[in-house]
Order: C-alpha cells, then sequence, then structure tokens
C-alpha cells in the first residue's frame, strides 16, 4: 500500500514538471516571436498568474505620455 502511494506521488511530480516545461517552453516562443509590448503583457500576465498581484498595484502613466519598454 505505501509502495503504490509512493509510486502514484512520484508519477504524479514527474508529470507536473513534465507540464510545467512544455509550458514554459510555448511561454519562450512566445516571447520570442512577439514584439516588445507583447513581451511586456505576456510577462503581466505570468506574474498574475504566479501570484505576483504586483501588475494591478503598478502606477498608471500620466495622461498623454507613452511609456515604452527598453529594447
Amino acid at each position: 500500500m505505501l509502495t503504490a502511494a509512493i509510486v502514484t506521488a512520484a508519477v504524479l511530480g514527474v508529470a507536473k514538471v513534465v507540464r510545467d516545461w512544455l509550458i514554459l517552453r510555448q511561454v519562450r516562443a512566445a516571447m520570442d516571436a512577439g514584439t516588445a509590448e507583447d513581451r511586456v503583457r505576456i510577462g503581466m500576465r505570468l506574474a498574475e498568474a504566479l501570484g505576483g498581484g504586483q501588475a494591478a498595484a503598478a502606477p498608471e502613466p500620466p495622461a498623454g505620455e507613452v511609456v515604452t519598454p527598453p529594447r
């Protein structure tokens, strides 16, 4: 019984690592293919998904001022 529980936990752990690796591979490909604005958007969504929460608290730039990310 204990062996079955250990094997199940190991299989689930490996499956999670593989799933996370596949997701990160897709994110990396999207970052490489996107524009600077796309990279910022992807980064903000990743921060939210990982529990960052600071994206919502970030101050807005003053009206009429355009902020572009560094290249």
